[in-house]
């Protein structure tokens, strides 16, 4: 398989594989906060889309990148300080992004683990296909 192949079928998997583990963590995450069950999935589907981007950068990392396990899931925590530094950079202002680098933990614990997920289970799947293709 041809490395932009891999890359784009790799990026649409990640893709999916992001968007619902983002839209169940978020939804599960603001259910054991106390919110209603139907208003926490309305914004687990606003989640699951953010993580589906991330999603299909880490993929379309893992595909080109012919990454194993282990490097699908470095992708997503990357993907996921790369989310924190954006957020930072974007709503931070000078002499203020000290805060904001503090408050950025949601961004972690909203994206860390599904993004890192994401990466993993890319690869793994990728790397199963690639085998099973005789790659």
């Amino acid at each position: 398989m041809g490395r932009f192949r891999r890359g784009t079928l790799s990026a649409l998997l990640g893709a999916l594989i992001g968007t619902i583990l983002s839209a169940t963590a978020f939804s599960v995450m603001a259910m054991l906060d106390g919110t209603r069950p139907t208003e926490a999935m309305a914004f687990g589907v606003v989640a699951g889309i953010i993580g589906g981007f991330f999603g299909l950068a880490i993929g379309f990392a893992v595909g080109v990148g012919n990454l194993g396990l282990i490097g699908g899931a470095i992708a997503g925590l990357l993907a996921a300080f790369a989310a924190v530094g954006f957020y930072v950079l974007v709503f931070g202002r000078a002499g203020q992004y000290g805060y904001f680098l503090r408050e950025s933990v949601v961004v972690v614990l909203f994206l860390g683990l599904p993004a890192v997920l994401t990466g993993a289970l890319t690869a793994a799947v990728m790397n199963r296909a690639g085998r099973a293709a005789g790659g």
